[in-house]
């Protein structure tokens, strides 16, 4: 049996095995484990079990992930969600569909601090949706601005998906990191015209507030300057050279933690919880990546990345074509299985032929990145409805599906200009 022959037969058991309920850690490792055996023997799968386990989390480039993660999670702990989320509605709530609209600028507000798209919905599912239906806001209106703009956090910096993606490309993570800026910037306001003109046609879906006085508005900064110079603090320290992207997180996580102690909303319980919640986050993103690498191993053994990445390049059509073909294929992926899981089996594949077809891998990252970002609202399967349903107690999955229509569709048109002009994206990292 040739090497690419086992090499199919272990992407199909892994896929298999991660239909039927296999973590994707375990059956990337498990796979990867046997397939090096049955190719190389014993002793050098003996060997590569021992090194690759050690060696790919013991890796300085790796810190960035619990730094990051506990500073989402004092954040969220800390309150700052709640504040963002009022001070927007304060400013713009008396605005045609304003509610709505500061539903979505808190997401890009706690994403600016968060860095993990599920986490983000989550919190935001909590304090925004009844928020908005208490403002006579439609349900399925305020269901689908979360579902959309609560993956926010996985474009904007500090965003461990971008981390991901910069680790297993081996490209800089600080430029991966900048690059989500512009396109985040865009989404926002693509959402919020959205909301506008579904509101513009039937003022019913989101009364607007009585307009606030300045001296409110100015006041209610008060609750957002923490969070507000975090982002600085971390996006300019990267974007400057003046700190390394790990340095950023151990500064992020530093003044996270002042804020909490300084705002006394961050109990002892609370700092507890924090600390547990990112060991187990961190534990679940490194096993994934043990685990992709030992199957990573496997594949390079049969070469198999090697044979398809040639195969896609020597396609007799337009390089736009293959790419549009890609965003499709991780379209449907991500409607049946985890987009994280996604990018570790299939970058090792596709990404070779991306570059050799003359695209820039960086902007690669933030189409994929956002392709995971629509995956989490995509009906029936996106993760981030569930999480709404689960949340919000009497919700119905149909109602949160139906309200998340309209801005996959805005998705749908973000991506195309992504493609379309990958200027757009690569804009700030080049000046870096």
């Amino acid at each position: 049996m040739s090497p690419e022959t086992v090499g199919w037969i272990g992407i199909a058991a892994m896929l298999v095995m991660v239909g039927v309920g296999v973590p994707v850690a375990y059956a990337m490792g498990i796979v990867g484990f046997l397939g090096s055996l049955a190719l190389l023997g014993s002793g050098a799968t003996q060997g590569l079990m021992e090194l690759v386990p050690f060696a790919t989390v013991a890796s300085y480039s790796f810190g960035i992930v619990p730094l990051f993660v506990i500073m989402g999670y004092l954040v969220y702990y800390a309150g700052f969600a709640n504040g963002a989320f009022a001070t927007a509605r304060i400013w713009i709530g008396h605005r045609t569909g304003g509610v709505p609209m500061a539903s979505v600028l808190g997401c890009a507000v706690f994403g600016a601090a968060s860095g993990s798209g599920l986490a983000s919905t989550a919190t935001l599912s909590r304090i925004t949706i009844p928020e908005m239906i208490a403002s006579g806001v439609d349900k399925r209106l305020a269901y689908g601005v979360v579902a959309a703009a609560g993956p926010l956090a996985q474009m904007i910096p500090p965003s461990i998906l971008m981390i991901i993606y910069a680790i297993i490309a081996e490209q800089p993570a600080g430029k991966m990191l900048i690059a989500g800026i512009a396109p985040a910037f865009i989404i926002v306001v693509a959402y919020m015209v959205t909301i506008y003109i579904r509101v513009r046609r039937d003022p019913s879906l989101a009364p607007s507030l009585p307009r606030a006085g300045w001296s409110e508005r100015f006041l209610s900064l008060r609750d957002t300057w923490g969070i507000a110079a975090l982002a600085v603090f971390v996006i300019g320290g990267i974007y400057t050279g003046f700190f390394t992207p790990t340095e950023a997180g151990a500064v992020g996580a530093s003044w996270a933690l002042f804020l909490a102690i300084i705002s006394r909303k961050l109990t002892w319980p609370k700092l507890r919880e924090s600390i547990r919640e990112t060991i187990q986050t961190t534990s679940m993103v490194f096993l994934i990546v043990i685990g992709a690498f030992i199957f990573g191993q496997f594949l390079a053994v049969t070469r198999l990345p090697t044979s398809i990445s040639s195969w896609i390049v020597d396609l007799p059509v337009a390089p736009i074509v293959v790419i549009l073909g890609i965003v499709v294929f991780y379209l449907i992926l991500g409607l049946f299985i985890d987009m994280v899981a996604a990018m570790f089996i299939t970058l090792p594949i596709l990404l070779p032929a991306i570059v050799q077809l003359g695209y820039d891998p960086i902007w690669f990252g933030v189409l994929v990145v956002f392709l995971a970002e629509i995956a989490l609202a995509t009906p029936p399967f996106g993760l981030g409805l569930f999480i709404i349903n689960g949340t919000i107690e009497g919700s119905k999955l149909s109602d949160i599906c139906i309200g998340a229509v309209p801005f996959i569709i805005a998705d749908l048109l973000i991506l195309a200009v992504l493609v379309l002009w990958p200027e757009l994206v690569m804009f700030l990292p080049n000046l870096m």
